[in-house]
């Protein structure tokens, strides 16, 4: 699993050093930034899965932690449908680049719910997502997710 983390977190570097190399590049990055934080926000109102099928593409991919990797738009969120009522992720973004039709950003996360107490429950964590852009609209190709022991990333 981490030889297919370290893998895809390569390429994915190259794609975007190499797309990153000239264009409108503040505000690409600007018009990403303010995507992201939309993406959160909906996931905050709606849920993660009615956000998903918002900005993800058809042929997204989620790298959720000691999870296997899920494909495909439709397949991610049937795999959110299916998280416990009152589940909520939000997240802050931290950074982006973005050139052309290539961007990433990252951030911190918090995913809250409640146990099988009624307590409410928190975890933490780090994010990377990888967006292209399509029709003048930034769309998400890929999302990572490792958790972190607190709330500070």
């Amino acid at each position: 699993m981490n030889t297919l983390r370290a893998a895809c977190v390569g390429v994915v570097t190259c794609l975007l050093l190499a797309a990153c190399q000239g264009g409108n590049h503040a505000a690409a990055t600007q018009a990403l930034s303010q995507t992201d934080s939309a993406f959160s926000t909906l996931s905050a109102q709606q849920g993660f899965a009615a956000a998903f099928r918002r900005y993800a593409l058809d042929n997204a991919v989620l790298l959720p932690e000691q999870r296997a990797p899920l494909q495909n738009r439709q397949v991610i969120e049937q795999s959110l449908q299916s998280l416990p009522a009152g589940t909520q992720l939000s997240w802050t973004l931290q950074g982006a680049d973005a050139s052309g039709d290539l961007g990433y950003t990252w951030g911190i996360y918090t995913l809250t719910g409640h146990d099988a107490a009624g307590q409410v429950t928190a975890a933490y964590g780090k994010y990377l997502s990888v967006w292209q852009r399509q029709s003048g609209d930034w769309k998400l190709a890929i999302m990572m997710f490792n958790t972190s022991p607190g709330p500070a990333g």
